[in-house]
């Protein structure tokens, strides 16, 4: 509110949550509507190993828990580690960030004078097109080939939509 730029972190779970702590902390929700600009969410996923990459076709059980269109799936090149003694047999090695960001609008102002919860600021960031998902982030990460469907699963579970 004094013009100056400040970072900061919260533990939360994603980006929405990250404006009803703050309330829950004890700032006035017009603070919060004025001064927040955005909020990120951000989680490591493991990167899978160069040496050892290899493609493979996702089992459908998975494409059907991350709600993916089977058809469009089939499309695309999948891939996975295959273990080496470069990743210690684990397909991965190092980590990337999957990042979800939502934009604070005048909409998601409002919702935030009223103190409504996270789910619902999440909704309304999502229908607005404010918001890309931390799975969304993932999943575009899993085409490029930089971390498999099965590390963004197990890094999104409480990312529904």
């Amino acid at each position: 509110m004094t013009g100056h730029l400040v970072f900061s972190t919260l533990h939360t779970n994603d980006a929405p949550s990250a404006i009803t702590r703050l309330i829950d902390m004890g700032v006035k929700p017009f603070l919060v509507a004025s001064a927040v600009m955005g909020v990120m969410a951000q989680r490591l996923v493991r990167t899978i190993c160069k040496n050892c990459k290899v493609e493979y076709t996702p089992d459908p059980q998975l494409i059907r828990t991350l709600r993916l269109d089977p058809a469009e799936v089939a499309k695309k090149t999948w891939v996975h580690g295959g273990g080496c003694d470069q990743c210690n047999n684990t397909g991965y090695r190092g980590r990337k960030g999957i990042f979800e960001i939502m934009v604070v609008n005048d909409e998601i102002r409002h919702l935030i004078y009223q103190c409504v919860p996270a789910n619902i600021i999440r909704a309304t960031a999502r229908k607005s097109r404010s918001m890309r998902s931390l799975r969304e982030d993932g999943l575009a990460k899993a085409e490029l080939g930089i971390t498999t469907l099965e590390e963004v699963l197990a890094n999104t579970v409480t990312d529904i939509d």
